[in-house]
């Protein structure tokens, strides 16, 4: 009897010593806090931004949770739950980098897209403009068409950089400025052929 008492004071000793020796998860946070800095680094902010605040977010939690057993006596700590909750912020952070280089490569995608569209947009309004009806009603209406396709064209090289620097959901958005502005050139072009058609058609039945 007597050697089982001392068996069961002995285990609580050592319960109550290994409780007591209980060390914050310093490497676990750190991990943890490198894990959401390569999701910035990975332009999560940018592409990723909901999974990078969720990631965050987490992290912050689990900090805290550290700094409420830091604040406990020494044998009432405990950093079971506060390693939990470090893991779950790592696995965020991941999930949001590598949604981040997903969604990086498809806005590259799209922006390059845009682009060559926009420059096959104002191939079409060239062919149009080369086109259209030159005669004494139209030379005023053809210059001035002229004009804004060369503005037009001009806003690519600005495109290209635009893409060359990596914003491309800025390059996205002028892609299709730029494609719709030359669109409209070439509708305008359509529309006076059809007018000239209409007007030399009467004159024919006169």
């Amino acid at each position: 009897m007597r050697n089982r008492m001392s068996v069961l004071a002995a285990l609580a000793v050592a319960l109550v010593l290994t409780v007591a020796c209980a060390e914050p998860p310093t490497e676990k946070a750190q991990q943890a806090e490198q894990a959401l800095q390569a999701a910035r680094d990975a332009e999560a902010g940018t592409y990723a931004a909901e999974e990078l605040r969720d990631a965050r977010l987490a992290l912050e939690e689990a900090q805290q949770e550290i700094q409420t057993q830091n604040e406990r006596f020494a044998i009432m700590r405990k950093y079971d739950e506060a390693e939990k909750m470090l893991a779950a912020s790592m696995e965020k952070a991941t999930r949001a980098r590598e949604a981040a280089v997903t969604r990086k490569e498809e806005a590259r995608q799209a922006a390059e897209a845009g682009l060559e569209t926009a420059k096959q947009a104002i191939a079409a309004a060239t062919a149009a403009l080369a086109d259209a009806p030159r005669g004494k009603g139209t030379k005023a209406d053809i210059s001035a068409l002229t004009a804004d396709l060369e503005g037009v064209r001009r806003q690519v090289p600005a495109l290209e950089a635009q893409i060359a620097d990596e914003d491309y959901f800025a390059a996205r958005d002028k892609a299709g400025s730029v494609t719709d502005s030359a669109q409209a050139i070439t509708d305008e072009i359509k529309a006076a052929v059809e007018m000239e058609a209409k007007i030399l058609a009467k004159r024919r039945n006169r």
